[in-house]
């Protein structure tokens, strides 16, 4: 009889602990579908490249976001534009020049990491049209991709990406504001002030 009991006993706990761990929240830290550089590889790019290879949107930026849902009323045929949601200056990224003969131009790393000696590749940018828009895919961390369009001002750049739900467009639109280098207009007008 005793051992009966006591082997339900320990069948029980088992069975209790098998449902207890299964019903554990998964880790905090889940994988990222990123693709991850550390700091060497990030220093080989950069002393990489050829002499004058320098391009305009080569720096540090910080990143804001505006989220808009337009939808037409079902009435008047009016379109009503909403902001969802805005974020400003959220991020911080590098923009830097892919190794030659990637498919990719530039690659997108973020500054603002959970693992400060880790640097995930956030996205990547083709250039269209001489130099003066390109084409901006943004990785998520399951790995999704968002396809924006992206146009270049002075130390500025915009991307836009649409979709569709249902009657609604939400449109995410990305400000990109150079931090470093400062354009070449910049610096002189700072160091006139200076003199």
């Amino acid at each position: 009889m005793k051992t009966k009991y006591l082997s339900l006993v320990l069948l029980l706990a088992f069975a209790g602990h098998n449902v207890h761990s299964q019903s554990r929240p998964k880790s905090i830290f889940k994988k990222s579908h990123y693709q991850e550089i550390d700091f060497e590889d990030l220093m080989h790019r950069y002393l990489g490249k050829e002499a004058g290879s320098f391009n305009r949107i080569e720096g540090i930026y910080s990143v804001s976001c505006v989220i808009t849902q337009t939808s037409k009323s079902f009435w008047s045929g009016r379109q009503k534009v909403k902001v969802v949601e805005r974020q400003d200056n959220y991020a911080r990224v590098a923009l830097l020049k892919d190794w030659p003969g990637a498919k990719r131009d530039f690659i997108e790393v973020s500054l603002s990491y959970r693992a400060a000696d880790r640097y995930p590749v956030v996205g990547e940018v083709s250039t269209l049209a001489e130099g003066e828009a390109y084409i901006y895919k943004h990785i998520e961390p399951d790995g999704t991709v968002y396809d924006f369009s992206m146009a270049v001002s002075p130390d500025m750049l915009e991307g836009q990406h649409a979709e569709m739900l249902g009657r609604k467009t939400i449109t995410y639109k990305l400000s990109y504001m150079k931090i470093y280098p400062k354009s070449r207009i910049e610096e002189i007008a700072s160091n006139q002030i200076k003199e």
